[in-house]
């Protein structure tokens, strides 16, 4: 995981970040504004295959300008690397062969259930709660990828 000041100070003045929660079934999918301040959810992929996952991100990053992509890094509890670690380090290495981006990963620990019990809060039914998790929880991770950023500054 890269210094995300360092990280954000490369890419070009004008373009965005993007946040993504990979998981084997979906994507959640977040986009930040161009002050990169500010962390917000578009949408959840249903996985398709590999290329076919990429070929729809690339039409999303060129949409919003995407100069960078923020993937959320599932670490064991401890703080180490296991299998669903090197499932996302797999699909970032896929990404980087089809698309020019820089891509930085962030520790995605609790991320999930953080945004469940948010949303639970607001009284959501279990179903909305599943369509919802995956995209809220990618804009989560990018706004602690923003958030750390700014604090060193």
């Amino acid at each position: 995981m890269s210094n995300p000041k360092l990280f954000i100070e490369k890419l070009n003045t004008l373009q965005t970040l993007s946040g993504l929660d990979v998981g084997d079934k979906t994507i959640g999918i977040a986009i930040c504004d161009k002050t990169r301040t500010i962390a917000t959810p578009i949408k959840t992929l249903n996985r398709k295959g590999t290329k076919k996952d990429i070929i729809e991100l690339m039409d999303l990053f060129q949409e919003y300008d995407v100069g960078g992509v923020v993937l959320g890094l599932p670490l064991s509890l401890n703080g180490e690397e296991n299998e669903r670690t090197k499932k996302v380090r797999t699909f970032a290495e896929e990404i980087k062969v089809r698309i020019d981006l820089k891509i930085t990963f962030y520790d995605e620990r609790y991320s999930s259930d953080v945004i469940y019990k948010l949303l639970r809060k607001s009284s959501l039914s279990s179903t909305k709660i599943k369509k919802k998790i995956n995209h809220f929880a990618a804009s989560y991770i990018l706004q602690g990828f923003l958030d750390a950023a700014k604090m060193r500054s």
